[in-house]
């Protein structure tokens, strides 16, 4: 039985469907505060890479991010990880 929702979700905008992003950056909530510092070494990176600031060293969580990194990695992106105490 399909199920239709209450709602139509459309095409986004032209602007944003020709929107081409520059590098991506991975940051918990909790390092938000400190946006200029980890936005001013996203902006520094080469085209197409991407930022990944690790939290506390929780395996869970280190494992996850090792292999979100490794993805972008395979589909060509440079990519570089900081420690949490390095944005601190």
């Amino acid at each position: 039985m399909k199920r239709t929702l209450p709602y139509h979700i459309g095409n986004p905008p032209i602007a944003l469907r020709k929107a081409k992003l520059d590098n991506i950056a991975l940051v918990p909530a909790s390092l938000l505060f400190k946006k200029g510092k980890y936005q001013t070494i996203a902006n520094n990176l080469p085209g197409k890479g991407v930022l990944i600031c690790e939290t506390d060293k929780k395996e869970r969580t280190s494992r996850i991010l090792d292999s979100v990194a490794a993805f972008f990695r395979q589909k060509g992106h440079f990519v570089k990880t900081l420690p949490y105490s390095l944005l601190i």
